[in-house]
């Protein structure tokens, strides 16, 4: 990835949570955890990138696996 889109992704997630967090105090909880588990999950996602770990993605068995199954049974 490039460092300015790292940079500006950072920056926007941040400001996102400090926008969010006023509006986030009326909320119920289950609209609080499911946001904490979204923003969770996006900051596991980019510190992974940003570090240049591979996480396997569950739509790599279909490309690698089924699709090529799948054009060998129609003949394609």
């Amino acid at each position: 990835m490039n460092s300015i889109f790292i940079l500006s992704f950072l920056f926007i997630m941040i400001a996102s949570l400090l926008i969010d967090r006023k509006a986030l105090k009326h909320q119920k909880g289950s609209v609080k955890a499911t946001y904490g588990l979204i923003t969770f999950v996006t900051l596991v996602l980019f510190i992974t990138k940003y570090f240049n770990v591979h996480i396997p993605m569950p739509s790599r068995f279909f490309i690698h696996t089924v699709s090529p199954w799948f054009s060998r049974l129609m003949g394609i």
